[in-house]
């Protein structure tokens, strides 16, 4: 068993790549990772770490290297104090971390063949990956995203001296209706009559929900939606996308990546990337014009 490096997702072949992920993990699949890094998240700062065993791939990781402000929280005069440091320690009050999960998305980026002793690929990646922070100066590292069925990589990690923290949660639905008014009449009444309202303000004002069939020919719209979202986050604030990310969407994954457009008067007001999985559909991103959304409730409509 050896373990290697790679700075880009070229370096490694795709059909070997992708025969090591498990089903529903479409962010660790290898149009996935491609997308992420032509749309400029890699910019230097991604790691592909990948074990072998004679010379066939048996494991592998996503890792990115991050820097968050650790001020986002701070208001007034203590903001002051941190921006005016700033000016001559730009580094100052700033966190920077390896962390090994996808940039954009839920889950753990650990992959492993079906075969293979996940203890032990685990340990090589753990140890490369920390030798690489050392590498790069870097004190803090991230493995996200566990789920509790993936216990056993908490406890190897905690062997290595790892704290658990928790994250956001993921919030999931089982589709066990034959339809959507099957749903919906499987609520109490209150609830039930809260998502008509809302979806009778959408129709009302003669609002259109629809499968986008051309991404990239919408990418700055696109862009300026989601901008529009991560200025309003007040907590911490995730990597941004660019244009050429929602134009890669097409390129890249095809069919696996659908943008849902809501839509007023021939102009985008909202809209939701949606994932295909194995047996999921994953909300991935929104983007969101906040004026129509108090008046339309265009976020909860998307949803619907």
């Amino acid at each position: 068993m050896n373990i290697k490096i790679h700075r880009s997702i070229a370096e490694v072949n795709e059909n070997e790549w992708d025969a090591v992920v498990a089903k529903d993990r479409i962010f660790c699949m290898y149009k996935y990772v491609e997308t992420l890094e032509k749309s400029g998240m890699n910019e230097g700062r991604c790691y592909y770490p990948v074990v072998y065993n004679d010379g066939k791939i048996i494991a592998h990781a996503c890792a990115y290297s991050l820097s968050t402000e650790l001020d986002v929280f701070a208001r007034g005069a203590i903001r002051k104090i941190i921006n005016f440091v700033r000016r001559k320690w730009k580094n100052f009050f700033i966190l920077r971390s390896l962390e090994c999960g996808p940039p954009i998305a839920l889950g753990n980026a650990l992959s492993f063949r079906d075969d293979v002793d996940h203890t032990e690929a685990l340990w090589l990646l753990c140890r490369r990956i920390e030798e690489l922070a050392k590498e790069l100066g870097i004190n803090f590292i991230l493995f996200r995203d566990f789920y509790d069925d993936e216990a056993e990589f908490c406890g190897i990690l905690k062997k290595r001296g790892y704290e658990k923290i928790h994250n956001l949660p993921k919030a999931e639905i089982r589709i066990k209706w034959k339809s959507f008014n099957g749903y919906l009449n499987s609520m109490r009444s209150n609830y039930r009559c809260k998502i008509v309202k809302s979806m009778d303000k959408c129709a009302k004002a003669n609002i259109s929900i629809r499968t986008l069939k051309n991404i990239s020919d919408n990418s700055r719209e696109l862009k300026l939606l989601y901008d529009n979202v991560s200025r309003q986050a007040k907590e911490i604030k995730r990597e941004q996308v660019s244009e050429i990310f929602f134009q890669n969407l097409d390129k890249y994954l095809g069919e696996k990546a659908v943008i849902l457009a809501a839509s007023k008067d021939e102009r985008f007001i909202g809209f939701m990337l949606v994932l295909f999985n194995d047996k999921e559909l994953i909300s991935a991103l929104l983007g969101l014009d906040y004026d129509y959304n108090r008046e339309y409730c265009t976020y909860f409509n998307l949803f619907y």
